[in-house]
């Protein structure tokens, strides 16, 4: 069965990037499927995670961001599915995925995976779009969320809807000792991830507990704007800006909690990356993914969206008391289990051998 996954790019260190890969890897690898990542602009980079040499990938060099290019691109898609012939077309849900209806007849399944909450359209402001994509999702012979909570609130506009959690990224070497004066958080430098409320909570914290340290890892184009207000704030010393690394896990088992403060997800891989070394989270409540698998004060501990002190002061109860900080990382790590590679691309295997056979 060979299989199309549509993407933007994949020399980005995202969390969308690192779970693509790993399941066209494995897809490829353990499951015999011929996986083919298509992009639409690659620009000549190479992608960031590792990509198996059975896994193929095909950029079709057109900037689908430029609205005008759209016309272009869906021709050479065309063009590529007439060529390669594949059995399923999975988009990631970008520009292209309004304009998926016209691939119908070209391919036996056209559907999609989408990485982010239904409602991250919304808090981006992006109503017109969502209510595209609303119409859009109905007409593909199937459409995959990450979360129980986003399948209910999609599921008023689409028939053919399933929910599949994304695998953990890898399997830990060890569990984190939590007993360094370190508090660790990655990700992009975009508005979603929502740093700068990361680092006014780090003032508070900083003020009861001056001998702990915040790593944040990542690129972004807010980067330079997060490294400015950090300095504003007099946290130079104490909040350390890192590149972002391909070996998050070597950082994480370094350090004692994990930081969230994004404004919207899809079910954020790095919870299950930090659960499988068993870091216990601090995060700010969001659409979706963290009051999904974080139990307030049981694996972890959640705070509302910007709600600067109870964070803090959450963060504060973790640094004072090893003992819990450790009971919360068993807790959080005692559900990994419902997320092993093995489970999840079974389901995957599962859906896609179902939604072919129902074209035969």
């Amino acid at each position: 069965m060979k299989i199309f996954y549509l993407a933007n790019t994949i020399y980005n260190s995202a969390g969308m990037e690192r779970v693509l890969i790993l399941k066209a890897n494995l897809l490829a690898t353990r499951y015999g499927y011929e996986v083919v990542i298509v992009t639409n602009h690659q620009k000549g980079r190479p992608t960031f995670f590792p990509l198996d040499p059975h896994v193929r990938h095909i950029d079709l060099g057109v900037n689908i961001h430029m609205p005008w290019n759209i016309g272009r691109y869906m021709r050479a898609l065309k063009n590529l599915i007439k060529k390669e012939k594949p059995d399923i077309v999975n988009s990631l849900v970008f520009r292209e995925f309004t304009h998926l209806h016209k691939l119908k007849g070209l391919c036996p399944v056209i559907m999609a995976e989408l990485h982010f909450a239904h409602d991250s359209y919304l808090v981006k402001g992006k109503r017109i779009r969502l209510r595209h994509y609303e119409k859009a999702s109905a007409g593909l012979d199937c459409f995959v969320v990450l979360t129980k909570e986003d399948k209910q609130t999609w599921s008023p506009y689409c028939p053919n809807l399933e929910q599949i959690y994304n695998p953990i990224t890898f399997m830990s070497a060890g569990q984190a000792p939590l007993e360094a004066n370190h508090a660790i958080s990655a990700g992009r430098f975009e508005k979603q991830k929502n740093y700068a409320s990361m680092v006014y909570v780090w003032k508070k914290v900083h003020e009861r507990h001056p001998d702990w340290i915040l790593d944040l890892y990542g690129n972004g184009k807010k980067k330079g704007k997060i490294v400015r207000l950090i300095r504003k704030e007099g946290l130079e010393d104490v909040i350390k800006v890192h590149p972002a690394t391909s070996n998050i896990m070597s950082e994480m088992l370094k350090s004692s909690m994990y930081l969230m403060t994004s404004l919207y997800e899809g079910f954020p891989m790095v919870l299950l990356e930090t659960a499988a070394v068993g870091l216990p989270c601090v995060c700010m409540r969001c659409p979706c993914g963290p009051s999904e698998f974080i139990e307030d004060g049981v694996s972890g501990m959640l705070a509302d969206q910007g709600d600067i002190d109870t964070m803090a002061d959450k963060i504060c109860a973790l640094i004072e008391d090893p003992g819990l900080r450790r009971s919360m990382g068993r807790s959080a790590n005692d559900k990994t289990a419902d997320f092993t590679q093995e489970k999840i691309l079974d389901q995957w295997d599962r859906l896609f051998k179902r939604l072919v056979a129902s074209k035969a």
